[in-house]
């Protein structure tokens, strides 16, 4: 042991000549973060320590390591210095981190057999696997061994480690509870061991000279726990068959259960929408009802003020006929209705001379030989209701007598040229002699037919 550490620290001591020479040589600065990294493990140290001074020296010298592999991989990130950087974060007790080292570090292995990385990541494997009780991680382990097992047939240390991984795993699924585990993952634990026990068989049994890279006795010792173990493995199976059976029985109760509520859920769900579906016909129908009925009180209703209005249609009918005629738009004149033209601006009337009386200024007596003509004011005509001859035929002497209440019509033109003439004529006869026979100078009344 003190040889060994003489020689670290030959090996250190050349390390730093290199770098004094030429302080960028990787392989150098590589060699020194190994140097560091082995002290960690305690092989330079020639005092020994507590527990608790050796892991806290174990953590600060590989987080030196791996400050200088960090360094050292920006020149030469080759397989090596992952895989050196994988051994760091694996003494730190950080298996992800160091896996994924590994994986890149076999990434990048260009010649050479890659046994050693692929032991290194089933160590890794193996470690987080027993950390975390992961059958699965267990698995992984294995089958890289395997892999390693395959590039070196010869190796038997990996054929002891992979013994190793087989019992462990088959003890890991053995210890899980029931609840915690599956049939298939519990089959595949009993072959598991029973591979392994064939194979710690032959172990045990090599005679080989030159030494073994296991010990013998330790094989044989593993072989007959192996032997214990499969006897458990029948045992476990039973037990593990029996939960699953009850457990599938209430699992499938379960599903009947739930079955049951979601179609029982499903029936009250279809009875609360007939139900609905009912209410919503029944309330259709009723309006429809309701409508019909409104439809046909409407029409009686219609009817009814229809045969009421008849009467008074009739009689405003007829009035608004006979208030065409009261218009004045309309003169009857010889039992034809004339359209009058347009009204006339009317002269101013002069005053009516009394009979037997002179007007003051004027001379002569009241009388004279002559007619005195003077003019009679305008009579108010009345219009009389135009007759047609069908309603004469019929003969309702009602309709010929009826007539409207008298209104004043315009005068017509030629009556107002006549006023004129007589207006002249009277001037005349006033310079002379006004007459007794005065009224029959009056204008002719005008009948209306």
């Amino acid at each position: 042991m003190r040889d060994r550490r003489h020689k670290f620290h030959k090996a250190a001591e050349f390390y730093e000549k290199a770098l004094n020479i030429d302080p960028g040589c990787a392989v150098a600065a590589q060699g020194i973060a190994i140097m560091v990294a082995e002290d960690a493990l305690g092989m330079m140290s020639l005092k020994p320590g507590s527990g608790l001074e050796d892991e806290q020296t174990r953590l600060k010298n590989t987080r030196e390591a791996l400050d200088v592999f960090a360094k050292v991989r920006e020149v030469m990130p080759d397989a090596n210095v992952y895989t050196n950087m994988g051994h760091c974060y694996y003494m730190r007790d950080e298996y992800e981190r160091a896996i994924e080292s590994y994986e890149t570090g076999l990434s990048k292995l260009s010649e050479g057999p890659a046994t050693t990385i692929l032991m290194c990541l089933s160590r890794a494997w193996y470690s987080k696997a027993t950390r975390d009780q992961s059958f699965v991680s267990m698995k992984t382990s294995l089958q890289l061994s395997q892999m390693a097992q395959a590039n070196s047939p010869w190796d038997k240390s990996i054929r002891y480690n992979i013994v190793v991984i087989e019992q462990r795993a088959a003890e890991m699924v053995f210890n899980l509870g029931v609840s915690k585990r599956t049939m298939s993952e519990l089959r595949e634990a009993v072959a598991l061991a029973s591979h392994a026990q064939r194979l710690l068989y032959d172990l045990s049994q090599d005679t080989s000279t030159g030494g073994l890279p296991y010990d013998r006795d330790m094989a044989a010792q593993r072989h007959r726990y192996l032997t214990t173990l499969q006897r458990k493995g029948a045992e476990q199976v039973s037990q593990q068959e029996a939960y699953e059976k009850e457990h599938d029985a209430q699992l499938q109760a379960a599903r009947e259960h739930r079955m049951a509520e979601k179609l029982a859920a499903e029936a009250r769900e279809t009875a609360r929408l007939e139900v609905l579906q009912r209410e919503a016909a029944a309330l259709a129908e009723e309006r429809r009802k309701a409508r019909e009925e409104a439809a046909l009180w409407a029409a009686q209703h219609k009817e009814s003020s229809s045969d009421e209005d008849k009467p008074k249609r009739k009689r405003k009918e007829k009035a608004a006929a006979d208030d065409i005629l009261d218009d004045g738009d309309q003169e009857v004149i010889g039992g034809q209705a004339k359209i009058p033209k347009e009204k006339r601006e009317r002269k101013p009337r002069v005053a009516r001379r009394r009979k037997g009386k002179e007007t003051p200024g004027e001379e002569g007596p009241s009388s004279g030989d002559e007619a005195d003509k003077l003019e009679r004011p305008k009579k108010r005509l009345t219009k009389k209701r135009v007759v047609n001859d069908e309603e004469e035929d019929e003969g309702d002497p009602r309709a010929r007598k009826k007539f409207k209440s008298a209104d004043m019509i315009d005068d017509s033109d030629e009556e107002l040229e006549r006023l004129d003439r007589l207006e002249e004529e009277r001037k005349r006869l006033v310079k002379t002699v006004i007459s007794d026979d005065y009224d029959d100078a009056a204008p002719e009344d005008v009948e209306m037919s």
